[in-house]
């Protein structure tokens, strides 16, 4: 019982972090919101490289590699507009980042991960709303086309995610509350899914059952 109520801790205390996105609030220039995105892209892609350290399951690897291809398309975008996307974005080791809200809230889901294969198929679907609600803010910017199709793209990714994430709790017979969907949201998104759908590693051991704990 502890451990579960400090593990709903966690999971408030990484997304009370902003109650809103930032982008249109705190992030309002076109420099800023994409370098902002392009850094909540290297939170997941470091965050699913962990967990696929930790878990015998192809879904981390597999989405890991994905949200490279979102950094290399907001970069693409930024280039177009003449933004200067840090190297150590790229360079920095996994785990760090120049944002320090990404910061704690990579630190914040990677400790949360840490109890279970179910509560890190959790932290990550709470990742994946978290990016919904942020490049659904981003759409609502003025924007040019370039953004506008990237940031849909990108939209669409994070559903699929999610619904990936949720499929897999569905596959270890638990549920999951969403964290930023409204209810009506939320059912749209997943009433389709079932447990077993599409790709998938059955074996859920842990790689690392006798490891030390991360934290």
């Amino acid at each position: 019982m502890k451990k579960i109520l400090a593990l709903s801790i966690l999971v408030s205390a990484a997304f009370a972090l902003h109650s809103q996105s930032l982008i249109g609030s705190q992030l309002k220039s076109k420099e800023a919101i994409i370098l902002y995105l392009i850094e909540q892209e290297k939170v997941a892609h470091d965050l699913y490289r962990v967990l696929d350290t930790m878990w015998v399951t192809d879904v981390f690897n597999r989405v890991s590699n994905e949200e490279l291809q979102h950094m290399a398309k907001l970069s693409a975008v930024a280039g177009e507009f003449m933004i200067d996307v840090p190297v150590h974005f790229n360079e920095y080791p996994e785990g760090q980042f120049v944002d320090g809200k990404l910061r704690r809230l990579y630190t914040d889901l990677l400790l949360a991960a840490n109890f279970s294969l179910e509560e890190a198929y959790r932290a990550c679907a709470n990742l994946e709303e978290r990016k919904m609600l942020d490049l659904k803010a981003a759409l609502k910017q003025p924007n040019f086309e370039i953004e506008t199709l990237t940031y849909k793209a990108l939209l669409i990714g994070a559903e699929d995610n999610l619904k990936l994430f949720i499929r897999e709790l569905l596959n270890i017979n638990t549920g999951y509350t969403p964290v930023w969907l409204s209810t009506s949201e939320y059912e749209a998104l997943t009433k389709n899914i079932l447990p077993n759908d599409g790709w998938r590693n059955t074996d859920h051991n842990a790689k690392s059952q006798s490891r030390i704990s991360l934290f």
